[in-house]
């Protein structure tokens, strides 16, 4: 019994270190009961990881977009004098004209075409604004009638309209008629007919094709201004010529829209779409333009008309 008791016996310091150990264990099972479901974790780590590569692919998306929008880098162009009509292949390198550039000068030439007017190269589509500057002085181009400029006497066979008495001063052949400015519809017309407008290229009719279809139809005329590469000059040069007819906006649903459609508004930068997604996922559902506009004004300048662009 003695020796029992010798056993089972314990100074003071070992009857505090095995409380010690107890408390230890009994906080450890009440971690253990308490501690977050292993599921619940899983599930939240997840939907963050689903929100951290929707957001990145967006990002890479839009960087895509700016790189696509960026405008071809203008050749280093070493011009002289010459006629566009007679130019050979070479020579054109020779200025320093890119190889697909000239194939297509090439091919315009084959199929036909001719250059009647400075201009007429302008309107090539493989030759930038800032390119058709640097060529414009260079352009020498002797009168090139579009039709026949001869024409022969039944009676004598004398040609009568290529040539003129001795000391006349009427022009050999009469200046083709000009052609009238089309007034056209912001909202239908297509880059063919805005070429047509008065300081619009190819490039320029383009990017103002590809924003009304990112903006989702034109409201106000002013809306050109926010198209690159449109100055004040360019601007009050056509407009005389444009109007908007009745057209259906094309609005974006700020609840509903991914990531990449509401990012591609040209009235919407990036993290101003951040801030929507994030009230969406977080707080609930956008109920007014109110709402939006005051969550939007954190994150940069609120263009008014995007009002008309959205719905909830």
């Amino acid at each position: 019994m003695d020796s029992l008791r010798k056993w089972f016996s314990f100074s003071k310091g070992e009857r505090v270190a095995i409380v010690t150990i107890l408390a230890l264990i009994l906080l450890l099972i009440l971690a253990c009961l308490f501690r977050p479901s292993r599921k619940s974790l899983s599930d939240a780590s997840l939907h963050n990881l689903d929100s951290l590569l929707a957001l990145r692919q967006a990002a890479i998306d839009l960087q895509q977009q700016q790189q696509a929008e960026k405008p071809q880098e203008v050749a280093e162009l070493h011009p002289f004098p010459f006629n566009p009509n007679t130019l050979t292949e070479e020579e054109w390198l020779q200025m320093g004209l890119t190889d697909r550039q000239v194939r297509n000068i090439m091919n315009y030439k084959a199929k036909g075409g001719k250059f009647y007017s400075k201009n007429d190269l302008g309107k090539l589509y493989t030759i930038s604004e800032e390119e058709f500057a640097q060529l414009e002085p260079f352009i020498v181009l002797p009168e090139v009638s579009r039709g026949k400029n001869t024409k022969t006497s039944a009676k004598s066979g004398v040609s009568t309209g290529s040539t003129t008495a001795p000391g006349s001063t009427t022009a050999s052949a009469a200046p083709a008629e000009k052609k009238a400015i089309p007034i056209v519809d912001l909202n239908t017309v297509d880059s063919t007919t805005l070429v047509e407008l008065p300081q619009i290229g190819p490039y320029t009719a383009v990017r103002i094709i590809e924003f009304r279809e990112k903006l989702g139809g034109f409201i106000d005329k002013e809306q050109l201004r926010d198209v690159k590469g449109m100055d004040d000059a360019r601007f009050a040069a056509i407009q005389p010529y444009i109007n908007l007819g009745a057209v259906e906006i094309r609005k974006i649903d700020v609840n509903r829209a991914d990531f990449k459609t509401l990012v591609h508004h040209p009235y919407l930068n990036y993290e101003q779409v951040k801030r929507i997604v994030n009230q969406r996922e977080k707080r609930g559902m956008i109920k007014n333009w109110a709402q939006l506009e005051e969550l939007l004004k954190e994150e940069g300048e609120v263009n008014p008309l995007l009002e008309q662009y959205v719905t909830y």
